[in-house]
């Protein structure tokens, strides 16, 4: 019943590119890419980085609060945050060590809220697509498509940046986290179709 439903495996190719995304840059070269385009150390990046908790700590409740009683609609909520995580990768595409640090702060936090906390509606919406008796099923089932967008996502960001080469401080270019922010933007516009594409779950 579950591989059966269409509607299922949009909520599932949306997970693996948000998740990809954020697997793939946020929790493993986010890092070194404010070290190697920001000249930043590793305590001054962690601190920037730590945005990320708070996105998904304060991302989590606020987009509940924004689907359920302000937007009503589970559709509508993973639009705009998919316009939202596009939007921030095409900044880094053209900006890729152009921001100043207030901005990487707020970047990295509204990055999570819209690739990581967002995963609460993704959950939501994969549950009201079936009866109540087979929800643990769908939801075990569509859990399998964000892991999968991490282990697909890493080693290709991490080719792409090999592909690049490193500099004689063992840092890649600045370039080469231009690319990598543009397969990520691409990736949220596939993640923003599958959106536009879903079924509205939404109940009263």
């Amino acid at each position: 019943m579950v591989l059966a439903e269409k509607h299922f495996w949009l909520v599932g190719l949306w997970f693996f590119f948000d998740c990809g995304i954020f697997f793939g840059f946020g929790n493993l070269w986010s890092g070194p890419y404010l070290m190697h385009s920001y000249g930043l150390t590793k305590g001054e990046a962690g601190a920037i980085l730590s945005m990320m908790a708070w996105g998904m700590v304060v991302g989590g409740p606020a987009l509940g609060i924004l689907s359920q009683k302000i937007l009503k609609s589970r559709k509508k909520t993973l639009i705009l945050n998919m316009s939202f995580l596009a939007a921030l990768l095409l900044l880094t595409t053209l900006l890729p060590a152009g921001l100043p640090r207030v901005a990487l702060v707020a970047w990295f936090f509204l990055f999570s809220v819209c690739s990581s906390a967002i995963v609460i509606m993704g959950f939501t919406a994969t549950k009201e697509l079936f009866p109540v008796e087979i929800a643990g099923t769908s939801i075990g089932m569509v859990n399998f498509f964000p892991f999968f967008g991490g282990a697909v996502f890493q080693p290709i960001l991490g080719a792409i940046l090999d592909a690049y080469g490193r500099n004689n401080a063992g840092m890649y270019p600045v370039e080469a986290y231009r690319t990598v922010m543009l397969v990520l933007l691409l990736s949220a516009l596939a993640a923003l179709v599958c959106s536009i594409l879903m079924k509205e779950t939404y109940r009263k």
